[in-house]
């Protein structure tokens, strides 16, 4: 096996910062799209704005992940692992799931169900889409030597990366 150069980030964990950061972007987009619809419905409380806030942290925390990750940092790529793959995957997943249980189609469960529900759906499966080949493409071959190669390269701070 070649030694492997730091500097050189392998066209998989390139790709999966791409589309972590499609995520985030598919993950705001959902945001305001819920926020359209809230001012549409006149329903602009509160929890609408509670929701935002948390929104703002999760987004702002995932961009903060997804650069680290990119250095190659693996605390970073763990965090991702459980706060987005695991624990975020879970939040978009379980509810419809549960929905569809209770007898709401498919369509109806993944989406808002408003004037903007296939738009929201097709949004919605990307974000899914998106997570999953992330998380995929952060354990391949070569993304573990990165990772590996990163942390040789700084035995001192390993306790950080």
């Amino acid at each position: 096996m070649a030694e492997f150069d730091v500097m050189d980030i392998p066209a998989n964990v390139r790709r999966a910062v791409i589309i972590w950061a499609v995520a985030v972007a598919a993950g705001v987009f959902e945001s305001v799209l819920a926020v359209i619809q809230a001012v549409h419905a006149g329903a602009l409380g509160s929890g609408v704005w509670v929701g935002i806030a948390v929104r703002l942290v999760v987004y702002t925390l995932a961009t903060a992940l997804i650069t680290n990750f990119r250095k190659g940092r693996r605390w970073a790529r763990a965090a991702l692992t459980v706060l987005l793959s695991i624990i975020g995957l879970a939040s978009l997943i379980v509810p419809a799931a549960i929905a569809m249980v209770n007898g709401q189609t498919f369509v109806r469960a993944f989406s808002d169900g408003g004037t903007w529900g296939w738009i929201f759906l097709a949004v919605r499966l990307t974000h899914i889409a998106c997570v999953v080949s992330a998380t995929a493409l952060m354990f391949t071959r070569s993304a573990n030597r990165y990772f590996a190669a990163v942390r040789r390269s700084h035995p001192s701070a390993s306790a950080s990366r």
